[in-house]
Parts: C-alpha cells; sequence; structure tokens
C-alpha cells in the first residue's frame, strides 16, 4: 500500500503542484523515536509534517505568497501549543487534525484530540481541519473537507470527496467535489431468535438478492441467534456472496451477548487489541473458527500484542 502511495504522490510532484500534508493520530508514531511512514513520502518531493511541533511552510501559489502553518496531531497534544499566521503572506492557512468543539460524533476513538478554541481562532483565511470523514462547515474559513473513501460502515451514508478552494478579493469559495467509490451496503438486520439454519440461509439470501451487491463492500448483522446457528448455515451461499463482493461481512450475536454499538461517523478503528478481538469474534460466530481454536488464537493473540506494546510511550 504504501508503495502506490508513494507512485500516486510522485504523479502530483511531478506535475509541478505544491503538495503539502500532515500526519493524523494514525500515521503519528506513538514514540519520538521511530520515524513516521510519510517521511518517505518527503523524499519523493511533497512535504508531510508528522512530528511534535508546528511547522510553517512558504509557498508561491499563482502569483501569491501563501504559508501553510502544519499543525500535526503530535504539536496538537501541547496544550501550550501557539500557532500564529505570517503576517506577510498574502495567505495564511492551517492545516490541522482533531474535533472542534461542538462537533457531535459517534463516539470518541483512540488517540482522538479535541482543538481547543485557541488553536482555531487564529486569524487564518482558511483552517483546513482532518479527522472526521464528513465534509462539514465548522466556520465560514474553517472546513472538514471529508474523505476520499469510506473507512468503515459508521460511514455508510457519507458521501466521500474532496474540497475546492478559491480566493479572491470578494472573499473565500469552497466546493465539496463529490468522488465515485465502490458502493458499501448495510443490509437489514436479521432477528435470528426463533430460526432454523435453513431459515438464516434463506433470510440471508433474500437480502443479498435486494441489493446489488457486486463489488460491493457488504455488511450483514445478524442478532440474538442460538449458539451455533451460524454454523448450521449453507457454506456454498457464504462462498458465493464472499466471491461475489469485494467484502462481505456476516456479523452473527448470539442471543445473551451485547450487540457490538453501531460505528460513529469519524474514522472506524479502535485499538488493535479492540480490533483483533472483534475479528477473531466475527469468525467464531460465523463458523469459519472453531470456538476452541478462536479462544486459544483470541488468547495468544491478546498476549503478543501485549507484549509488543509494553514499550513506553511519550
Amino acid at each position: 500500500m504504501i508503495i502506490g502511495f508513494l507512485k500516486q504522490t510522485a504523479r502530483i510532484v511531478e506535475r509541478g503542484i505544491p503538495y503539502f500534508g500532515i500526519a493524523g493520530n494514525h500515521e503519528t508514531p506513538r514514540l519520538r523515536t521511530t520515524t513516521a511512514a510519510l517521511e518517505y513520502a518527503n523524499m519523493v518531493g511533497a512535504y508531510f509534517a508528522h512530528g511534535f511541533d508546528v511547522e510553517y511552510e512558504p509557498v508561491e501559489v499563482g502569483g501569491a505568497n501563501v504559508t501553510l502553518a502544519l499543525v500535526p496531531h503530535g504539536a496538537v497534544g501541547d496544550r501550550q501549543v501557539i500557532v500564529t499566521p505570517d503576517r506577510d503572506a498574502d495567505v495564511n492557512i492551517m492545516v490541522t487534525h482533531g474535533t472542534v468543539p461542538g462537533l457531535k460524533v459517534g463516539s470518541h476513538e483512540l488517540g482522538e484530540v479535541d482543538l481547543p478554541n485557541r488553536v482555531l481562532d487564529g486569524d487564518f483565511d482558511y483552517v483546513a481541519l482532518g479527522h472526521y470523514h464528513y465534509f462539514h462547515e465548522h466556520k465560514k474559513n474553517t472546513y472538514y473537507a471529508g474523505a476520499t473513501e469510506r473507512f468503515g460502515f459508521g460511514e455508510v451514508d457519507s458521501e466521500p470527496g474532496f474540497a475546492i478552494l478559491t480566493f479572491s478579493e470578494s472573499g473565500l469559495e469552497i466546493e465539496h467535489i463529490p468522488v465515485e467509490t465502490r458502493p458499501m451496503i448495510d443490509l437489514p438486520k436479521i432477528d435470528a431468535a426463533d430460526m432454523t439454519g435453513a431459515d438464516l440461509t434463506d433470510a440471508v439470501r433474500e437480502r443479498a438478492e435486494a441489493r446489488d451487491i457486486d463489488g460491493a463492500i457488504v455488511r450483514q448483522k445478524v442478532v440474538d441467534a442460538p449458539r451455533g446457528l451460524a454454523g448450521e448455515m449453507d457454506r456454498a451461499l457464504l462462498r458465493e456472496l464472499k466471491r461475489r463482493c469485494l467484502n462481505y461481512s456476516l456479523e452473527v450475536t448470539e442471543t445473551g451477548t451485547i450487540e457490538a454499538p453501531g460505528e460513529g461517523p469519524e474514522a472506524s478503528f479502535g485499538s488493535l487489541e479492540e480490533e483483533f478481538k472483534a475479528f477473531v469474534g466475527a469468525r467464531r460466530e460465523s463458523g469459519e473458527l472453531a470456538p476452541a481454536f478462536a479462544g486459544e488464537f483470541l488468547e495468544k493473540g491478546l498476549s503478543y500484542l501485549k507484549a509488543a506494546g509494553g514499550g513506553e510511550r511519550t
């Protein structure tokens, strides 16, 4: 994936387009002594601020002197951080990452940072925000551009795209440009309380046939399922659905267990431990992993993750 990113980054740079960015919570090194993967993009001519300090980068665009204040996730965590515009620049733009005051999202995620007003209230012509994956206006000159792809089913109703800014004597204009992405489909939930394996197979088939799932990212949630019911399903049907979809996820919650909360509309990743638990649990419930093997796999996997993450964090 990093090779593809670098190739596309190089295509932009080779056309003489200034390319700047910052590290968010997923790209920021957990240890200050660790090099960020984004450093590789700097080697092909782009520039990403990925450390723990504010960086100022001047660039000439269309005859105008523009100064970018790059405030990566690592710098936002500094409670004393101060960001000031360049008084000699024609245009001042701040680029930062986090949640703004008043933004309502489903839940906080690991590594998320709330942006203080003193960072946002500087006299900038535009503030480019990252982290929230929807196009969203915070103030007249402060926007989330959104994401160019959906990152989880919490964003199933989002419209991926990017923003184009136009600065003129009359002020700032911003336009959201949608981009075509693979369809993401969250099929209607199935209540399997009184179902047999054949009943559940029919219900899954019926919901899949009601939508055009070919090449799509698809989720089918099943709740209140008797223990072991998923293992009685027609495996040929599940193989066929997985073949037709880019990704088909059957998420089964057994009777007496609590259904996982819905994902919020922010980036949909939790800690590695949480993601691993969900991964193993989903495959145990769907019958892909035998219960005994799943339990041993989960126990050993968590112990390895804890051992790997035992270093001091700063």
